[in-house]
């Protein structure tokens, strides 16, 4: 290996080491108590994200092509598709879910036909994203709904429930995982429903997005996805005028 690629390679490596320990200085969410530090929080790692996948874009590309204008590429390209990256690598900031109960075991048995025999299940019953063709800025309701069973004797469990986003890359003509969240919790056996949000930051691309919702427990799971557009924001009647000034002052 040449010497420069040597060089090129240690500053990446140093570039990931300094990207992890500026991800490890973000507040958690539940730090979080006004929408001010809520906005600057989100600002925060989103640029962070963006930065560097820019700069890793750029390092990757001058060490494959070994010169700048590689690298000027690499950076482009680590930027277009780091606005996708960046929420879900941010996505504890943009997303929040709430679960409750609403059947106990008894009467989940009955509905279910659950026989303890069948020993731990987990199942979801509905998921929905409301709703699915969304605006760059706007934001999607997530619903779902399910139970976790255990054998009789069993007064609680420890449940992980999981929200994830996934990107349609064009160019890998293959949805990517962007990001998730895990939320664990304990809960006694019975049916609960699980309400979140979605918001979707302004600058990512527009395209085709799956969010999956899985439920954990006991060593069994379920997960189902549900595809999402994000399309461009429509126009404000501010905007649209100026733009149809600007057009006019063309024409005369």
């Amino acid at each position: 290996m040449k010497l420069k690629h040597i060089k090129t390679l240690t500053i990446l490596i140093t570039f990931v080491f300094m990207l992890s320990s500026c991800a490890s200085m973000l507040p958690s969410p539940d730090q979080i108590t006004s929408e001010e530090d809520l906005i600057a929080a989100r600002n925060k790692c989103f640029a962070m994200y963006t930065i560097g996948g820019a700069g890793l874009g750029a390092i990757a590309g001058a060490l494959i092509g070994g010169d700048w204008k590689a690298a000027g590429i690499g950076a482009a390209a680590g930027g277009a598709i780091g606005f996708a990256y960046a929420w879900g690598k941010c996505l504890s900031l943009y997303s929040t879910l709430k679960s409750q109960p609403v059947a106990g075991y008894a009467e989940t048995a009955q509905r279910t036909k659950y026989s303890p025999s069948q020993g731990d299940v987990v199942k979801i019953e509905g998921f929905n994203i409301n709703p699915a063709s969304v605006p760059k800025g706007g934001a999607a309701n997530l619903n779902g709904s399910y139970y976790v069973m255990a054998p009789e004797g069993a007064k609680e469990m420890k449940v992980t429930e999981t929200r994830t986003v996934k990107y349609f890359d064009p160019k890998k003509n293959e949805f990517v995982e962007l990001g998730s969240v895990d939320q664990e919790i304990t809960a006694a056996p019975g049916s609960r429903k699980a309400d979140g949000k979605f918001d979707i930051p302004k600058d990512v691309p527009e395209g085709r997005y799956k969010i999956a919702f899985k439920v954990s427990a006991a060593g069994k799971e379920d997960v189902i996805e549900k595809e999402m557009l994000v399309q461009k924001a429509k126009a404000s009647n501010t905007e649209t005028n100026i733009e149809l000034a600007g057009l006019a002052s063309t024409m005369w």
